[in-house]
């Protein structure tokens, strides 16, 4: 198959090559952004796994000063 040739005008040419650099611009900003909020929802899932774990904690201690207030003593 035998290549056509394209002419553009250099004006245009030009404002091509702006506009696609102006896309690729947005696209790193993108990028980037992205990557901030996926490290920001890491150190929240981090966090909140935290928060489970010593909710966890608090929840064993309580259940067990509810088992020696509240049952009979064998002493």
């Amino acid at each position: 198959m035998a290549e056509a040739q394209v002419f553009v005008k250099i004006d245009e040419y030009k404002d091509v090559l702006r506009t696609v650099g102006l896309i690729k611009s947005k696209l790193n900003d993108a990028k980037s952004t992205l990557a901030k909020v996926k490290e920001l929802k890491h150190q929240e899932d981090t966090e909140l796994e935290g928060w489970d774990s010593k909710l966890n904690d608090i929840e064993t201690k309580i259940g067990g000063i509810d088992q020696i207030l509240f049952e009979p003593s064998t002493l």
